[in-house]
C-alpha cells in the first residue's frame, strides 16, 4: 500500500486520488500509517500546493497532537515526533546533540529542547520545521536559558520564505549563562513570494574551521509565533 501512495504522488492527478484514499481510510481498520501520510503531503510540496500539505498534515494528527498546533507546531518541544514536514525536523548532525523533554516532567527550568554543543565548528544546527502563515504582521518569541555558551559563528533562529522572497526574519541567540531570557522579533509575511515558510536554526559559518568551535548547552523553552492586528 505504501508503494502504491509513493506512485500516486508524483503527479497532480495522482495526489487528489490519494487524498480522496487517505480520507476513506481515516475511519476503517486500516488507517493511514504516518509513512504514507509524509508520502502525500510531501507530494503536494513538491507540486507546490502548499495549501493543501498543510490542510493535509492538519488532517492527521490525533487529538492528543492537536493540542499542540499553533503557527508553530508543538512550540515547546515536547518529545512527541510525528515525521511529517510541519512537525520538527531534526537530523543527526556533528558537533551538538539536540534532546527534547516534557515540560511537566523535566528537571525544574530544562522542559524544552535541550542544544548541547561539543566544542567543535558546526556549520548546519539540527532542527527546522516547516510553517504556512498568512499575510500579514508577526511577532516571533523565544524563552531560552543558557549555560557557558560560545558561539563563534552565531547562532540563530530564521524564517525564510519557500519561493522568490527569501528570509524575511532573524535573530540571534546570546552567549553566556542566563536563566529564562525572553527574546521576540516582528517580522511581515509579503502577499507575494511566500506561499510556505521553512523556520531554521543555524549558524553564520561558511566551513567547518577548528577556530570557531562551538561550546556549551541552551535550553528552548518555547518558540512560538502570533499575529500582530494591523
Amino acid at each position: 500500500r505504501t508503494n502504491l501512495f509513493a506512485t500516486l504522488r508524483r503527479t497532480p492527478e495522482g495526489l487528489d486520488s490519494a487524498n480522496r484514499l487517505l480520507l476513506d481510510l481515516k475511519g476503517s481498520d486500516a488507517p493511514p500509517r504516518s509513512n504514507e501520510l509524509s508520502a502525500v503531503i510531501g507530494g503536494y510540496i513538491l507540486q507546490k500546493e502548499y495549501e493543501s500539505a498543510y490542510r493535509l498534515f492538519l488532517f492527521s494528527l490525533t487529538d492528543e497532537q492537536r493540542k499542540l498546533g499553533g503557527y508553530i507546531f508543538n512550540s515547546t518541544f515536547e518529545p512527541v515526533y510525528s515525521g511529517k514536514l510541519f512537525d520538527w525536523q531534526l537530523r543527526d548532525q556533528s558537533g551538538l546533540e539536540v534532546t527534547f523533554a516534557t515540560s511537566q516532567g523535566a528537571i525544574e527550568g530544562e522542559g524544552g529542547a535541550t542544544v548541547r554543543f561539543l566544542n567543535t565548528p558546526v556549520k548546519n544546527a539540527a532542527l527546522q520545521q516547516y510553517i504556512q502563515l498568512p499575510p500579514g504582521s508577526y511577532k516571533v518569541s523565544l524563552a531560552a536559558s543558557a549555560r557557558s555558551l560560545k558561539l563563534p559563528k552565531e547562532l540563530f533562529w530564521s524564517i525564510r520564505c519557500v519561493g522568490p522572497a527569501g528570509e524575511i526574519a532573524r535573530f540571534n541567540i546570546p552567549e553566556g549563562t542566563y536563566n529564562r531570557q525572553a527574546l521576540s522579533l516582528d517580522f511581515s509575511v509579503g502577499s507575494a513570494g511566500c506561499p510556505m515558510q521553512l523556520l531554521k536554526l543555524d549558524t553564520a559559518a561558511i566551513a567547518e574551521s577548528w577556530r570557531f568551535r562551538y561550546v556549551g548547552t541552551l535550553v528552548m523553552h518555547k518558540l512560538s509565533i502570533e499575529r500582530l492586528s494591523s
